[in-house]
């Protein structure tokens, strides 16, 4: 998930217009994703060990699916460019996409705060 943390430190605008770089950048996502669904099952099994309040569970749903959504749309935006034979609107494209990294990112972060002071809320 360190994929996640990274990704807007690595979308400068010459690594986007270079086509194998995006496949890379949407491989490593969709293996994110998949690393999502997994962590989704070992995170219920260890929520049924603790002992958590609801509100610390409703917050945590609820920045798990913001991370899961937002880097769905980076990989749908990433793949529908690809899927272009020719990228003549770059610059409307690379904000979209790096505002999908960026609150994908900062989902992340929330997610790491909220799993290292689960009792804070």
């Amino acid at each position: 998930m360190g994929f996640y943390l990274l990704l807007p430190f690595f979308l400068q605008k010459a690594l986007l217009q270079n086509r194998s770089v995006l496949h890379v950048f949407y491989w490593m996502n969709f293996i994110s994703q998949w690393v999502l669904v997994i962590q989704l099952l070992t995170g219920g099994y260890l929520y049924m060990l603790g002992d958590y309040s609801l509100m610390w569970i409703i917050s945590v749903s609820v920045v798990y699916t913001a991370i899961g959504a937002f880097g769905g749309l980076f990989g749908y935006h990433i793949r529908k460019f690809l899927q272009s034979s020719s990228p003549s609107a770059l610059d409307p494209w690379m904000r979209k996409v790096r505002f999908h990294a960026i609150l994908t990112t900062v989902s992340m972060l929330v997610m790491m705060i909220l799993m290292l002071f689960p009792y804070a809320i």
